[in-house]
């Protein structure tokens, strides 16, 4: 499993700030190096699922890195490989922002129905 320090140094990390359900929820596209994705396109696929609100998604900036690194356990990632790179999808816990096991559940449900996981 990849870990919360590799996520948190490697990875934009995109959060939806509108919907308390993706609390510690994290869209991740590589910092350096391809997704494979449009991140745009796939929130706009996931507002119309339902699965994230419609504000403005929101990036950690790169002086929160080292705060957001001490203060959120990594729950679950989930790796997905396309043509042109990878993404991956993460769980955190944070002590005042916990994460949602459902809705969780429901995100996993939604890119394994759209991208490929990662062997």
């Amino acid at each position: 499993m990849t870990s919360a320090d590799t996520i948190v140094g490697e990875y934009d990390l995109i959060f939806d700030p509108g919907d308390p359900s993706n609390n510690s929820l994290y869209l991740c596209e590589p910092l350096s190096g391809e997704s494979g994705i449009d991140s745009d396109d796939v929130i706009t696929e996931m507002v119309t699922a339902e699965l994230w609100s419609a504000e403005e998604p929101k990036h950690v900036p790169d002086e929160l890195r080292p705060a957001y690194g001490e203060q959120l356990e990594l729950v679950e990632a989930v790796e997905y490989a396309e043509a042109s790179g990878g993404f991956l999808i993460a769980r955190f816990d944070h002590p005042d922002y916990p994460s949602d096991e459902v809705r969780w559940e429901a995100w996993k449900q939604f890119f394994d129905n759209h991208y490929t996981r990662a062997e």
